[in-house]
């Protein structure tokens, strides 16, 4: 009886943990959107699929000269939705940025590399039509979380992807990685049968890094029990070896894969200050 319980259970648990992110998220959204007023165009096509869409956010302010961020969220490439980082995009609509916030497609109904390409085809779509948004097609930025952080990353080395898309990445002026998993090997089923076993050498970042990248800074907590912080020491070896402009912070023990999520809106930050540092990086450049 055991046996046939168990994986009800566990099901039952995964269930019960996604749901309540889900509304977590929606709460602070909530709570953010009423402390903080800001332009939204939501659920615009970026591609003919039924999920590529994207939202995007500016301030009442903005114009065509605002620099923009396209963040990329997690969730294992299997979970999420663009609706649920409307915190992010405050955060960095708060430090003068237009924010686009792309969905891509999530495993089960996609697998590597298409949510790769949903990736780039946002971005290149996003520089083509950003100034009907009060945003600039010449200052475009990509942030991301997680397996959104191994999208923006893969999109911003790997040539393919945005030639694919019809564009170079020259145009993009900087990378912000937080949390990401660039240089793993799947080990567990979903991760294996999302990247395919024969797509394990290929589907490591490092190796397609060439000197020609934007400028990239790397963000992870020692505290990670999810993505382990090798993927960010791998994937900044391999830009220094090619002299590619970066950063690498590794914040303390307390700094979780969530904590660094949540430590990208002012709400959250103290120290540890996320989106400070990105848009510090940024604005360096």
């Amino acid at each position: 009886m055991l046996f046939i319980l168990l994986p009800a259970l566990i099901i039952f648990s995964v269930a019960l943990f996604i749901d309540a992110a889900a509304t977590g998220l929606r709460l602070l959204n909530t709570g953010v959107s009423l402390t903080h007023s800001y332009n939204i165009s939501r659920d615009i096509s970026y591609g003919g699929e039924s999920w590529q869409k994207l939202d995007i956010y500016r301030a009442r302010d903005a114009d065509e000269n605002t620099p923009v961020i396209v963040f990329f969220f997690g969730g294992g490439w299997s979970w999420g939705d663009k609706a649920y980082f409307e915190f992010i995009a405050d955060s960095f609509v708060r430090k003068g940025y237009t924010v686009a916030i792309p969905n891509y497609v999530l495993y089960p109904q996609g697998k590597f590399p298409q949510f790769v390409e949903d990736g780039a085809k946002a971005i290149v779509w996003i520089k083509n039509n950003v100034s009907e948004y009060q945003g600039s097609a010449e200052k475009i930025f990509l942030v991301g979380h997680s397996a959104g952080a191994y999208i923006a990353a893969m999109a911003a080395t790997d040539t393919q992807y945005l030639q694919k898309a019809g564009e170079s990445k020259s145009f993009i002026k900087g990378v912000a990685g937080v949390a990401g998993p660039y240089n793993f090997t799947p080990k567990a089923q979903e991760y294996i049968n999302i990247f395919g076993k024969e797509n394990f050498d290929s589907m490591k970042i490092a190796q397609y890094v060439t000197g020609n990248e934007a400028p990239m800074i790397l963000l992870h907590g020692s505290g990670d029990k999810t993505v382990g912080v090798f993927n960010q020491e791998i994937m900044a070896e391999a830009l220094k070896k090619e002299n590619v402009k970066h950063q690498s912070i590794v914040y303390n023990s307390n700094i979780t894969h969530i904590k660094i999520l949540l430590k990208l809106h002012p709400w959250f930050a103290d120290s540890v200050d996320v989106a400070e540092d990105i848009d510090w990086f940024f604005k360096s450049l």
